[in-house]
């Protein structure tokens, strides 16, 4: 009778267990570090996404008959090493008619950086459409004056020029990005 003895079936299973364990603690950092590689490239498309957007959304500003209604308007507001600025735009998307209010600030809550759109002659019990782009550490904007350079603090009493360009800067915990968006009006 042909087979194997309980001693070659033991030594058997012994091996194969320490090739098993040899390969999971081999393994197991290279599964932490395709877990680390897929959260930073998600964080990435996320504040690719918010370029792309932004670049979108001042690709169409656009003027109002209503000459009270402002192009650009920046509200600045640094706690410490951190900026919690609002950026709003008055576009004209082809998507939708008629003027939209954009307005982009972080949600102190949950941290997100939202995009907050809706008509400006719209009712007050109208919700606006909110997109959550990424979460942030930080959301800066300033705007390039062709008098004084950029500028991150603006008067909203005073008549505001339209800016030739918007820095918008984001952090997060992986690190910053920064877009230099030129100004162009649509009519």
């Amino acid at each position: 009778m042909k087979g194997f003895t309980l001693i070659e079936v033991l030594l058997a299973i012994v091996v194969f267990s320490l090739i098993a364990a040899i390969s999971w603690t081999a393994l197991g950092p290279a599964g932490e570090g395709f877990l680390m590689l897929k959260d930073a490239r998600t964080q990435l498309e996320s504040q690719q996404w918010v370029g792309k957007q932004l670049r979108r959304d001042v690709s169409y500003l656009s003027q109002s008959e209503d000459k009270r209604l402002p192009v650009v308007r920046l509200v600045n507001d640094s706690r410490g090493d951190a900026d919690f600025d609002e950026l709003q735009l008055l576009i004209r998307d082809p998507m939708y008619p008629g003027l939209t209010l954009v307005r982009y600030y972080i949600d102190e809550e949950s941290g997100q950086l939202r995009r907050e759109a809706i008509s400006p002659r719209a009712r007050t019990h109208v919700e606006p459409i909110i997109w959550n782009l990424a979460v942030v550490e930080s959301f800066s904007v300033e705007a390039l004056d062709a008098k004084s350079g950029w500028k991150s603090v603006f008067n909203p009493q005073q008549p505001f020029r339209i800016p030739l360009a918007i820095r918008v800067g984001v952090r997060d915990i992986r690190g910053e990005m920064s877009w230099d968006l030129p100004v162009f009006i649509r009519q």
